[in-house]
Order: C-alpha cells, then sequence, then structure tokens
C-alpha cells in the first residue's frame, strides 16, 4: 500500500541508497540552448535520476522509492489539489525542522558533462535551508518566491571522465518555519554540435545513442536470450537505420572478454547491418559476451553495448516422489537455516494423555523421544517460553503449558538428546503477552523501572544457569514477547529499551556467545523499520530482530521481505520470523473455537492457500523461501503440537458435548488449555473470561489422534523439493460479484482451481435458471468447473468436474448518479477544509474498488478533524434514506457519515466509527428521514490523530422507505429520474450492534435469500406508487431461519409480513462477544459461559426491529446443562440487559421476543446467588415494566387503527 507516515530514521544524509541502472539511452526532453561562437549546446535531461519526478510508489513505511531519507526527516510525497501549476506529485516540506535529506547514488554515469536540475515553491523570500549536495560539492538553494510559483534551479556544471557513480543530496537545516515543495529532480547532459557547414549527411551521423534490452542475464544451458537494440538521435528514437549507419551483432571473445565462450548459435534475421534484434542460444556453463555495435560507413564506432550472458547447468532436479504433498524446493537455501518449532505446550500435552505417533505409528509419549522425531524431519532449533510465576495464590497453574522455568528445563535437557538448540522466550510476565497486554508480574507489581530493570537482569540470568547450566543447549533468548507496544507494564520508548537493555545483560553475563532476540509483530506497519531505529537511538543491545508472522493479519510476503532487508541493510542486525502458523483444517477437535475458523479469520487477502495440508505445507514453503531471499536466518513454527486431549470430531452432539466437558477437567487440572480459570486471578479482564483449550489445534502438524501430517515433512522437502504421482483438488474457488438493480449482471467466466500441484484458472458454467437479478438482494448462483486435470487423488478422484458458487449482492440504486463522484474517480465535486485530505482522487492509495480513492495523512498535527463534501447537491422525494462509504486507515482515526440541506444544515450525523488497520475496511452510515422535498449535501468526516492516514471510497446513498409505504418503492426520488428497486437489508443504523456503531461489513447489503417484497405496482406516473393493504401470515405459521433450519419464529397472532425471512447467526467476533459478555456478567452472578447470536426478521427488503407484539423464537439448547445450571435469554440493547420469558420443552429452548437484534444466552449456575441490578439497569424481564408495555400497545393500537383505516380507504 501507499500510507504517507511520518518515519523514523531511514538513514544519515552522508549515507546513499545504490541503485543500479542498466545502460541508458538518452531521452531529448531539455529545453535549454545555449550559442557559442562556434558551437551549439544544449542540455538534455537524462533518464539517471531515479523517480526524480516522485510519481511512482510511496512506500508503506513513509520511505519514497528510489531516495534515502535521513534520520528523523519529516519530507513525504504529496499532490495539493488547489495547485494550479504543479497537479502532479513532489515532495513537501511542512512543520519539520533540523536535518533532512533525500539522498540517491546514480551508478555508471558516462563521460560528459552535467549539471543537476531542481524545481521548487515555496514561502515568499525565504530560504529553505537545503543544499544540492554533488560530488564533494553543494549548492544552496536560492529563496523561494511563492506558493505554486515553480521555479527551476541549476548547480553549476560538472564533468565525469569516466564512467563513476555520483551521490546526489538534497539536504541541510530546514528553515524554522519555512515550508515548500520541491520536484522534478534531474541530471542533465550538455550535447554539443559544431555549428560550421559540414555535409548533411555527415551531421546525420552525429548524436546516436545505443542500448538493448537486457544488458545483464543469467539462464541455463541450451536458453535463448532475444536482444533487442533502441537507437536515438538527438534523444529521438528511430526505428530504421539510415544510409551509411549500421549495426553489427557478434559474440566477443578477445579484448576483456577473454573468459568468454563461442559455442552457442547467434541469430540475425537480417545480415545487412540493419537489424536491431538478435537471439542467442547458450550451449555450456559459462559467460557469453555479445556485442551491439553501431558504426558509420567509415566504420567509426557511434555506440557500444555488450550484453553479458551468464549460463549455468540445468538444476538436477532432486524432488522427492512422495504420496502426500507437492513443495517446490528452496534454491539457495541457506545450509544453516533455522527451522524451528515452539512446542511451549508439550509437556503439558503428554501430561494430560496426548501421545504422538510417527510416520509409522511408533507412539511418542515423552518429549525427549518427541524432539528427536522433530530432529529426524529437519527441526534444528526449539522456542520456549516462560512466565515467572504462572501460578495462583494456591499453585494452581494458569494454563497455556504452566511454562515456568522447571518446564523449560525439561524441554531444554529433550534438545540436548536430540541434539537440537534452543531459543528461550521470556515474556517477563506471569502469563500471556502481546502488543495489546504486557502486564507485570505480580512480585514486580510496584516496582519503579529502575527496579523492574534489576529484576529483569537478575530474573533472566538465573533463570538461563537453571535451564541450562552447562550452557551447550540455549544458543538465543528473546527478551520479551510481542514487544511492539510495551514491556513489564512500561509504554514510553526510553523506558522500554531500558528493560531491553537490562534483559539483554542479563543474557550476556550468563553467556556472551548467546544471542538476545527483541520481538515484535504487525511487519505490515513496519514495525521491525521503526524498532530497528528505536534500538539503534536507546542503544540497545540486541543482535537479532524477531517478528511474528501471521498471513490473516499481517501482511505480503513481499512486504515482509522489505522489512527484513532494512534491519539487516541499515542496521546490520539479523533478522528472522519467530513464530508463523496456517491452518490445515477449519474444523474444531476440541470443543473450544479456534482463532482461525468458518467465518473468522479465514478469508484474508494474504493467506493465499487453501485450509488444507498441501495449503498448510505450500504456505511455510513459500515463508521460509520468502526469508531466505531476504537474507533472514529462518523461521519458527507456532506449537506445532497443540492438539486436542479429546478429540470431539465426528461424535453425536450428545458425546461430543460429554467430551467437551471432560477436556475441560483436563485443561484445569494440567494446564494444557490456552488458559485455565485460575489465571483470572493475575488476568481477569481476558484469560479469566475466556478460558478454555487450544485455539490453534487446528493449525498443528499433528491429526487429533496424535499423527504427524505431510505438513512436517516440508521442512526437509524445502531443500530437495517433493512431488506426486497422482493430482487431486485442494480448493475450489468461490466468486462474489455486487451491482445495482437494473444493471446488467456479467459472472466471472473462469475461477482458480488450487490442485495439489499448481493453481489454475478453469472455465465455470453457471446455473442462473429461475433468479431474477433485478431486484435488490443477495443471490447464490451455482457453477460447474471442468477440470483439466485427470483427479487420482482425494475427494473428487475420478471425477472431471466440481461445484462452486458465486454470490450475487445486488444493491439498490445509488442516488448518487455519477458513478465516477461515487468512487472518487474525480475531485471536481469535492472540497476539503483540511489539508491533512492530502488527495480527494488517489490512485496512489488503497482504494476498494474502481482506480482511485480519498486519502488523508496527519502528518504534523495533533489530533483533528477534516470534511470532505461531495458538493453537487442531490434532490431527494419525502422518506427515509442511509448514506453510507467504505473507510480504512489507521488504528484510533475515526470516521463518520453526514447529511447536509442546501444551506448547509445538518439533516443527520451519524456515530464515529473507529478504524481498526489496514484494509480492515469499515462503513460509517446515517439514516435521515425527510418530511419534504430537499436538495441534500454529503458529507466524509474525518477524525485523525498525529500521524493519522486513511482512505475512503464507495459512496452510496440509497431509499429505505418512501412517504407512504413501508419500503421504497420504485418511484421517482427526484435525482435525474432515479427510480428506486427494493432495498436490501441494513443494520438499522447500529443501534442493536454490541459496542461500538462499526459493522464490519463492506456493503449495506445482508444477506436474506432473493425474495423481494412483490406487492408493489409499477410506476404509474409522476413518482406515484399504487398501494396494496399488507398481507400477513396465518396466526401460528412458522418461519424457519434461512442459515438454520432448526430454529424458528411462530407467529402466534399472525402480526408478521408473508414475505417475512428469519435469520440467525452466532457472533464470532471476539472483541463483539467479550463486549457483551462483559455486560452479562457485570449484572449477572454466576455465569459460566455466553453466547451471542444475531437474530434478524426483515419483510423480503427492509428490516424489522420492533414488532407489534411477541413472537415465540424456538432453537436447539445452546448449552448442554448440569443440575445445578439453568439457561436465560436477554436481549442486548447497549448496556442493558432485557430478560425474555423462556423455557426449555422437548429439548428445545423456547423464549419470547418483540424485537429481533441481538441476544445473549448465558449459562447460569443456579446457587451463584443473585446481584443487585446496578442503578440505571433494565428491569430484569420484559414483562416487569407495565407502564412502558401499556405505551407500546397503545401506540400498536394506534398503527393498527391507522392501518385499517387507510385500507379502507383504499378499498373504497
Amino acid at each position: 500500500m501507499s500510507r504517507k507516515r511520518k518515519m523514523a530514521s531511514i538513514t544519515s544524509a552522508g549515507l546513499v541508497f545504490a541503485m543500479l541502472l542498466s545502460q541508458s539511452a538518452v531521452a531529448d526532453l531539455g529545453t535549454e540552448q545555449v550559442k557559442a561562437a562556434e558551437n551549439t549546446a544544449k542540455w538534455v535531461d537524462t533518464e539517471y535520476v531515479v523517480n526524480g519526478d516522485f510519481e511512482s510508489s510511496i512506500n508503506g513505511d513513509g520511505s519514497i522509492t528510489g531516495w534515502t531519507k535521513s534520520t528523523g526527516s519529516g519530507l513525504f510525497v504529496t499532490k495539493d489539489e488547489w495547485a494550479k501549476n504543479n497537479t502532479t506529485q513532489f515532495t513537501k516540506i511542512k512543520d519539520i525542522t533540523g536535518d533532512n535529506s533525500l539522498s540517491q547514488t546514480i551508478k555508471n554515469v558516462e563521460p560528459g558533462t552535467y549539471r543537476i536540475s531542481i524545481d521548487q515553491d515555496g514561502q515568499k523570500d525565504v530560504k529553505s535551508g537545503l543544499y544540492v549536495k554533488y560530488l564533494e560539492q553543494a549548492k544552496e538553494l536560492p529563496a523561494t518566491t511563492d506558493w505554486d510559483n515553480w521555479e527551476t534551479v541549476t548547480t553549476d556544471e560538472f564533468t565525469i571522465e569516466a564512467v563513476q557513480d555520483v551521490d546526489i543530496c538534497i539536504g541541510g537545516e530546514v528553515t524554522n518555519g519555512y515550508w515548500g515543495d520541491i520536484d522534478n529532480i534531474k541530471l542533465q547532459k550538455l550535447y554539443e554540435t559544431k555549428s560550421d557547414d559540414t555535409d548533411s549527411s555527415e551531421e546525420n551521423k552525429k548524436g546516436y545513442t545505443i542500448s538493448v534490452n537486457q544488458t545483464d542475464v543469467a539462464v541455463e544451458n541450451g536458453d535463448t536470450v532475444n536482444l533487442e537494440a533502441k537507437i536515438t538521435y538527438d534523444g529521438k528514437e528511430i526505428s530504421e537505420l539510415p544510409e551509411g549507419v549500421n549495426l553489427w551483432w557478434w559474440v566477443d571473445t578477445g579484448n576483456d572478454h577473454t573468459d568468454g565462450l563461442n559455442d552457442g548459435t547467434l541469430e540475425i534475421n537480417d545480415n545487412s547491418g540493419k537489424t536491431l534484434k538478435a537471439a542467442y542460444t547458450t550451449k555450456s556453463a559459462g559467460k557469453y559476451y555479445v556485442v551491439a555495435q553501431l558504426e558509420d560507413a567509415d566504420k567509426k564506432v557511434l555506440g557500444y553495448v555488450c550484453t553479458t550472458i551468464t549460463s549455468k547447468a540445468p538444476e538436477i532436479d532432486t524432488s522427492v516422489d512422495n504420496d502426500d504433498i507437492v513443495v517446490a524446493k528452496v534454491k539457495d537455501l541457506s545450509s544453516d537455516f533455522i527451522m524451528g518449532m515452539d512446542i511451549s505446550s508439550v509437556i503439558t500435552e503428554l501430561d494430560s494423555g496426548v501421545i504422538y505417533k510417527d510416520y509409522n505409528g511408533k507412539v511418542i509419549d515423552n518429549v525427549t523421544d518427541f524432539c528427536k522425531f522433530l530432529a529426524e524431519n529437519d527441526i534444528n532449533h526449539i522456542r520456549v517460553r516462560v512466565w515467572n510465576n504462572p501460578y495462583d495464590s494456591n499453585g494452581n497453574g494458569y494454563g497455556g503449558g504452566n511454562n515456568d522455568v522447571a518446564t523449560a528445563k525439561k524441554i531444554a535437557d529433550a534438545c540436548r538428546s536430540a541434539g537440537i538448540k534452543m531459543l528461550v522466550d521470556f515474556h517477563c510476565s506471569d502469563f500471556w503477552t502481546d502488543p495489546s497486554k504486557q502486564m507485570v508480574p505480580k512480585a514486580w507489581k510496584d516496582y519503579t523501572v529502575d527496579e523492574k530493570a534489576v529484576a529483569v537482569e537478575k530474573f533472566i540470568n538465573e533463570s538461563l544457569n537453571t535451564i541450562d547450566a552447562s550452557k551447550d543447549v540455549v544458543d538465543m533468548v528473546q527478551v520479551g514477547n510481542e514487544t511492539t507496544g510495551g514491556f513489564i507494564g512500561e509504554t514510553n520508548m526510553q523506558a522500554m529499551c531500558k528493560l531491553f537493555s537490562a534483559g539483554s545483560k542479563g543474557v550476556k553475563d550468563y553467556n556472551s556467545d548467546v544471542k538476545v532476540v527483541i520481538h515484535v509483530e504487525s511487519p505490515q506497519k513496519n514495525t521491525l523499520t521503526n524498532w530497528s531505529d528505536n534500538l539503534e537511538k536507546y542503544n540497545v543491545n540486541y543482535d537479532i530482530l524477531g517478528t511474528s508472522y501471521y498471513p490473516y493479519w499481517h501482511g505480503t510476503l513481499s512486504n515482509l521481505k522489505k522489512e527484513l532487508s532494512y534491519v539487516q541493510t541499515k542496521h546490520n542486525k539479523d533478522a528472522m520470523v519467530v513464530e508463523t502458523s496456517y491452518a490445515y483444517t477449519l474444523d474444531d477437535s476440541d470443543g473450544h473455537g479456534n482463532t482461525v475458523r468458518e467465518g473468522n479469520n479465514d478469508d484474508s487477502a494474504d493467506a493465499t492457500e487453501p485450509f488444507t495440508v498441501q495449503g498448510q505445507a505450500t504456505f511455510m514453503r513459500n515463508l521460509i523461501n520468502a526469508v531466505n531471499e531476504a537474507g533472514g536466518l529462518g523461521v519458527y513454527y507456532w506449537e506445532p503440537a497443540w492438539i486436542t486431549v479429546g478429540d470431539t470430531t465426528g461424535l453425536s452432539e450428545e458425546t461430543a458435548e460429554a467430551r467437551y466437558e471432560a477436556n475441560k477437567k483436563i485443561w484445569e487440572e494440567k494446564g494444557s488449555g490456552w488458559a485455565s480459570s485460575y489465571s483470572g486471578e493475575y488476568d481477569p479482564k481476558d484469560a479469566g473470561k475466556w478460558y478454555g483449550g487450544s485455539a490453534v489445534d487446528n493449525q498443528a502438524m499433528f491429526y487429533p489422534d496424535g499423527t504427524a501430517t505431510a505438513g512436517l515433512k516440508v521442512w526437509n522437502y524445502v531443500k530437495t523439493g517433493a512431488k506426486v504421482t497422482k493430482i487431486g483438488v485442494e480448493d475450489i474457488e468461490t466468486a462474489d460479484v455486487t451491482s445495482e438493480a437494473g444493471k446488467e449482471i456479467e459472472l466471472p467466466k473462469t475461477v482458480n482451481v488450487t490442485y495439489n500441484t499448481e493453481k489454475v484458472e478453469e472455465n465455470v458454467v453457471w446455473n442462473t435458471e429461475g433468479i431474477d437479478f433485478s431486484k435488490a438482494g443477495t443471490y447464490t448462483v451455482e457453477g460447474t468447473v471442468k477440470f483439466s486435470r485427470k483427479i487420482e487423488r482425494g475427494a473428487y478422484k475420478d471425477k472431471t468436474s466440481g461445484i462452486t458458487k458465486c454470490t450475487v449482492v445486488i444493491k439498490q440504486k445509488n442516488l448518487i448518479t455519477d458513478a465516477e463522484d461515487a468512487g472518487f474517480e474525480k475531485a471536481d465535486n469535492f472540497t476539503v477544509n483540511n489539508k491533512i485530505v492530502d488527495s480527494v482522487s488517489s490512485t496512489k492509495d488503497d482504494k476498494k474498488s474502481g482506480e482511485a480513492c480519498a486519502h488523508w495523512y496527519n502528518g504534523g498535527e495533533d489530533k483533528t478533524e477534516a470534511a470532505i463534501t461531495y458538493n453537487k447537491a442531490i434532490t431527494l422525494a419525502s422518506g427515509e434514506y442511509i448514506f453510507e462509504y467504505v473507510g480504512q486507515g489507521a488504528d484510533g482515526d475515526e470516521l463518520y457519515a453526514e447529511v447536509m440541506d442546501s444551506e448547509g444544515n445538518i439533516i443527520a450525523k451519524g456515530d464515529n466509527v473507529t478504524l481498526t488497520g489496514w484494509k480492515n475496511w469499515k462503513t460509517p452510515s446515517v439514516s435521515f428521514k425527510l418530511e419534504k422535498e430537499t436538495k441534500v449535501t454529503l458529507v466524509v468526516g474525518i477524525v485523525s490523530a498525529k500521524g493519522g492516514w486513511g482512505t475512503v471510497d464507495d459512496l452510496y446513498l440509497y431509499q429505505t422507505k418512501s412517504a407512504d409505504k413501508s419500503d421504497a418503492d420504485n418511484g421517482n426520488t427526484g435525482d435525474d429520474e432515479n427510480k428506486k428497486p427494493d432495498t436490501p437489508s441494513t443494520d438499522d443504523n447500529n443501534k442493536d450492534n454490541t459496542g461500538s456503531g462499526d459493522t464490519n461489513k463492506d456493503d449495506s447489503t445482508s444477506k436474506d435469500d432473493n425474495t423481494t417484497n412483490g406487492d408493489q405496482d409499477s410506476n404509474t406516473g409522476n413518482g406515484d406508487t399504487a398501494t396494496q393493504p399488507a398481507k400477513t401470515l396465518t396466526p401460528g405459521a412458522v418461519v424457519s431461519s434461512t442459515s438454520d433450519t432448526k430454529t424458528t419464529v411462530k407467529d402466534t397472532k399472525g402480526i408478521l409480513p408473508d414475505t417475512v425471512k428469519f435469520e440467525s447467526k452466532k457472533v464470532t467476533d471476539e472483541k463483539e462477544v467479550a463486549k457483551v459478555a462483559d455486560v452479562v456478567k457485570d449484572k449477572i452472578v454466576g455465569v459460566k459461559d455466553v453466547l451471542i447470536y444475531e437474530l434478524n426478521l426483515t419483510d423480503g427488503t427492509t428490516q424489522l426491529h420492533q414488532l407489534a407484539d411477541k413472537v415465540q423464537v424456538t432453537m436447539d439448547m445452546p448449552f448442554a446443562l448440569a443440575d445445578n445450571e439453568t439457561i436465560k435469554v436477554f436481549r442486548v440493547d447497549s448496556d442493558k440487559l432485557i430478560a425474555c420469558t423462556s423455557r426449555v420443552a422437548d429439548g428445545k429452548l423456547v423464549f419470547e421476543t418483540d424485537h429481533f437484534s441481538t441476544f445473549a444466552f448465558v449459562k447460569v449456575n443456579t446457587n451463584a446467588g443473585t446481584k443487585a441490578a446496578p442503578a440505571g439497569a433494565a428491569k430484569t424481564s420484559d414483562d416487569s415494566n407495565m407502564y412502558m408495555w401499556l405505551v407500546i400497545a397503545m401506540a400498536g393500537l394506534g398503527v393498527s387503527i391507522a392501518a385499517l383505516m387507510n385500507r379502507k380507504k383504499e378499498q373504497a
């Protein structure tokens, strides 16, 4: 992505970023000519400077492609929507002081006379303080003349006598308070031609340049290299050589190329000297030098380019034949590459009765044999976490492996026996630490920073002497775990680094040869870049910077490589991945929900492989390859052996529940779950609430029965490669299409089929029979995919095709009729009130769709607000509407939607939606009602903290209800004869969502089926639509959930429309569940478990929240109940719980409600007593407040009477 963030240090002004440039032709873009007595001189812009116009991509860490910024530089690239004389990108100088520089090394500058040219604008009559520095010379930039008054500044000329590198730098001490911009940094070359009379034919031979498309190529023996020359005259490319000018190709083995070979084949389609193309086929291993030489009729050389072709023997196929997985060999894999695993939980797993099995079925029931088995599969390093004191006041373990010093010693002893080295991961806490939680150990609770420093140094040193007294196993030590945001309770950078240094001293005093590791995460946020800078700034003595990399959250492999490389090249420190994993299935095997599961972390754009054993192996191979290419030390797989202590898969519901209850007792007693209930004493807000089993059993490299999966072989196969003889299908891609009602729908012609050998685009035929896409709604279309491979294994064995699906979302027509405006494809109709919005139509940043989006970056201000106003007034008829859009950006920045009338009065403002990071798209929205025809303008509101950034896209305005009907009709809404189709379901403006107003959705269409209200007549003219009496269900009718047919709504009184649709959906988002559970546990005593469901009713298009009367909901029991347990049902309204009358009948849970939104199902210990309701809490029964229900009943009666009168009027 292209997030323009202020970065910490990049490099000092004296260091430069090496950019290798091939021999380039000179482009004739110059404009200046100087006449001398006998010569005409012309300065010509060259192509040597990389990204001199700053139009190339800006990196996510704030760095600028091709340029190196000085330490702490605040220079950043932007555009100015208000500027007239420069509407492209440039580098801005604003709100910065001190040393700021951009530097670049230009390689292989050819002999000639040169100068540097730079454009600038800025504060009137003020010097920026910057200099242009080159070849030990410097020229101060003159005072700028004003904003948008661009002037070109050139340096003195200088001469290059022989091919050499040239360092250029624009830098210096920026004048306090100065603002301005620089752009178009160029290296210009002086060309001279004689002005005396010469023969025109001779003149035509001057000013030639030659370049070749490839100058340094590596191939295998037998490969053919295609070469093509580019000839220019006076900077202009020519496609045909004139008479008297020839281009000759040959293979050189003399002069400086005596090591060259000439046993290949040079192919030229024309030997007349006029061809610009040649091809050379190598034969042997070695170097070939192919020359392209431009000559005149007298054999005078006008230009010369030599292409070096390095040929090597084809790599021998070392792939291992197997029946399991395909693994591409990692080329040039370092011999000492760390193949690591974190097996911290293995002791408690074995204590819990888990047994592991090797590939021959041999039982492994002790940690020593387990480590030996890993070593046999090429694991050469083990990682183990250590907590200071993971026990409560009664000695009960917190779980998660109960990883104290004694446990680490047991694993170290096993590693010694297996010949494996060990990395000790000191969390420096009594339980789990991560970016959001760095709790102080109980014994250090009241310590100052200085006291913590003494304590951590002592604890690490003494612990290491216990874990590995012989100093022959531990060779690396982590000081802290995922310490991106804090360490031992400290969040101040200086304090954190002081504690890192103290921990490091404890390590080095134990054994100076042991490497110190600092561990961060979120490489997609450039944390390795930023933290390596921080650690250097505060002089922390460490050796390796490690990161977690989970593809569900942590960005692309290419970005990871960039981050790892930065640490090594900038700070000369090693880097590696200390945590990673990948799911081989989405199924759970122990009854405790997994981190990656259906509907949760399973759809990341960067988790590109199927969740299968093959997919897991491919992911690991690709990660190892990326880390190796970046020069990283290695990779550790996190908890490959943390499997179920009792398999719940394939069991009946009753048996599975019994097994789950048995598992819970084991987790509590042995500490083999991620947390036990005893941890609540130390961590009541997290582990104390959500304790339970393994959350990663589906990411292990062992099946639930303990047998090693084929995925474990990947560590060996990356060295040799592995292939299979039988092809299977791993995954068939599904598709998604979003469109608007009335538009033509085009379904994809192909989908990706992932075979175990490769990924192939295969043709798909969709069955759209009986589906009417003209109405708003969500449709599922089934497609048949024909396989192009013979399938001989797996679920598709002997099949020639498979089934996929396409989810088609037809949205209500967008009342913003200019699609380019709605997608920010152009900026003409927008204004902004704060320059943190640096582009209203940026093609460089993260868009949701189309080619552009609006972007903001708060580069130097404190928390501030900005507004992007769409000034093209939209005329809307009376009725109800929703305006929404999508946005993503920095954690903590906020967005809101606002609607104003033509006079600037606010009609409605939606709730602020908090952003949660890169590409986590949120949907701010606002609902509003118009009593009369009104012209409206739309506003995107931004609240950004210092350093905040983000993008917004896809403005969407639609009608939900017309003035005289219960849903949007097909009538005219006032904007360019827009005729509204049926309205998709919405989220009731988030009023019934738990927690914040964030809906975590990318569009407004809920997943109801393709039924819409069929009672509307077509448009009858002038926007009027005929209406008919609403039809309702027969009393006693039962409606099944579209997502779970066992869950039903019974309309005992016949109040629901006959088009009603019912959906029940379990909430799996951990944050949302936690918010509701906090409310429940605050108000209810004896809570043992909480499940959250969203229950939604629609009339086919519009959500129904408040009903005129109660209906009856029946569902499977959400929990198994013991004798002293019961279930309570509550409707959740913000921080209030409204109890619903409920009972258990025929093994089903039955409850009544007249409102559909979020519901909490609570398992309660009946012996736990009661808790007084806090002030302001809702009554604990829907029937308790008779006055409230009387008001609702009277309101319902009024609505019924009005409906009856309206029906009589229409029938008349």
